[in-house]
């Protein structure tokens, strides 16, 4: 049955068919008998061809493209990677300042340095990575390029942790410093020096736990370091005096004061007047008996006030200029 259809289609098919080409310029007319197998074979060649000459069109369009976007895109990687590089640069340049930082402060330069295996950019590192730069930019590998990002990531972090220590520890050293007793808390002459003496009064040996400096009724009295006023008012022996907490162990005494400013529980600055100097309690004349308290103890004052001498500070100003707004 389907072969007598296929007989009859092929015989169709090889029956032929007239085309006309009719000019409209006065050109003779042209006739062209095909047969229709022709006409189909035709046809399905032409639309086999055109569908292959457009996948291969596109194949190369997509090539290009693609080409085009690898050059751009390894042109970036390039430009990245020296931004890299030049970051890495400037971490190892603050690695080498906060080394020299901690040598000035005291620190120990090698507390960071010590952690170098837990990650950081490596002179090592850098010298490969120069390496890497100096290749084309086709070479560089996207894999080498993300750890050398971690690597400025996890460094970045190490100073950033570095340089925050660092600053405690400034701090620290500027509010000790800051409380430690380091100026003459008033103008005059010593007329009793720290230690074993004959009491004035009662004639016999006695410990002086501070000294006396002599001058005239209402001289101003400062306080010698930073701190809170723990005492104000009368105490048996002292007359009129003050007590300053500093903080860090340190305390501060003023006896014989004729008036005391600063109230208890005011916070003062070193130099800031807190008293007049008088001869209340038991005293001779006017002057101000003057005590340095650390851990507990007395200390001999004239060791604080030869450090810092009459009118300055002891290191304590090396760090005002620094903490000044603190």
């Amino acid at each position: 049955m389907w072969l007598r259809a296929l007989a009859r289609f092929l015989k169709n098919a090889a029956k032929p068919v007239s085309i006309f080409i009719i000019p409209h310029n006065g050109m003779p007319s042209l006739r062209f008998n095909l047969p229709v197998l022709f006409l189909l074979v035709f046809g399905a060649a032409w639309t086999v061809t055109t569908i292959w000459a457009g996948y291969i069109a596109g194949r190369h369009f997509d090539y290009y493209v693609t080409k085009a976007d690898n050059k751009i895109l390894r042109t970036k990687m390039a430009y990245v990677s020296e931004q890299v590089e030049k970051g890495m640069a400037y971490l190892e340049m603050t690695r080498r300042t906060d080394s020299q930082l901690r040598k000035v402060l005291g620190m120990d330069p090698g507390a960071f340095e010590k952690e170098e295996g837990l990650g950081g950019a490596q002179n090592q590192d850098l010298a490969d990575f120069r390496r890497l730069l100096d290749a084309k930019a086709s070479e560089i590998k996207e894999t080498t390029l993300n750890n050398s990002l971690q690597q400025m990531q996890e460094e970045s972090r190490r100073r950033l942790s570095s340089y925050s220590e660092i600053t405690i520890y400034l701090t620290d050293r500027h509010n000790g410093a800051r409380a430690t007793p380091a100026i003459w808390p008033t103008e005059g002459r010593i007329t009793s020096p720290y230690g074993y003496r004959i009491h004035p009064l009662r004639l016999s040996g006695e410990y002086h736990s501070g000294i006396d400096i002599a001058n005239e009724a209402g001289t101003s009295i400062l306080a010698t370091a930073d701190g809170v006023v723990r005492h104000s008012g009368w105490a048996q022996g002292y007359g009129m005096c003050a007590v300053v907490d500093h903080g860090f162990g340190y305390s501060t005494l003023y006896g014989h004061m004729s008036e005391i400013i600063a109230a208890e529980g005011t916070q003062v600055k070193r130099g800031q007047l807190i008293g007049r100097m008088g001869s209340t309690g038991t005293s001779t004349g006017n002057h101000l008996h003057y005590e340095v308290w650390t851990g507990g103890l007395p200390k001999d004052p004239m060791k604080f006030l030869q450090v810092g001498g009459k009118r300055a500070g002891n290191f304590a100003g090396l760090f005002d200029g620094i903490f000044g707004g603190l």
